[in-house]
């Protein structure tokens, strides 16, 4: 239940910077700085739950790759929101709030979205397709 936290905050963080590109409102672009924050903690805290929680369910064996590149793909989606996050709370901090800057920032954050996809598309093959972490109803 935790993992679903992040991604919502991620993608709605995302679909707000767009509303802001349209908009400028200031209520926006606060709103969309404080989504990143928010996601990054829990990220983090669903990255590390997620490695602990490894240890507690049973992977078959044809699962195991899987697992390792949902693990590593969960990591580079950390870093880089981590990174986007820490640029962006840098510029929100100095007010640099060109036009230019909102919409690289928006197409960067865009683009982690594709990194998420694929975490995200990863984690729902252990889930739906090798029943990691499920219990099997007798």
């Amino acid at each position: 239940m935790l993992v679903h936290f992040p991604i919502a905050l991620l993608i709605t963080a995302v679909l707000l910077d767009f509303l802001y590109l349209i908009w400028k409102k200031d209520w926006l672009h606060n709103s969309v700085m404080t989504l990143f924050i928010l996601a990054a903690l829990a990220s983090l805290i669903t990255y590390l739950s997620g490695r602990q929680a490894v240890d507690s369910v049973s992977v078959p064996m044809n699962a195991e790759l899987t697992a390792s590149y949902h693990s590593d793909w969960a990591l580079y989606t950390l870093l880089y929101f981590s990174i986007y996050t820490s640029i962006r709370a840098f510029l929100f901090w100095k007010k640099l709030n060109k036009r230019f800057i909102a919409i690289l920032l928006f197409l960067t954050g865009l683009a982690g979205c594709a990194l998420l996809a694929k975490t995200a598309d990863l984690g729902g093959k252990l889930v739906y397709k090798y029943g990691v972490g499920t219990k099997k109803i007798k």
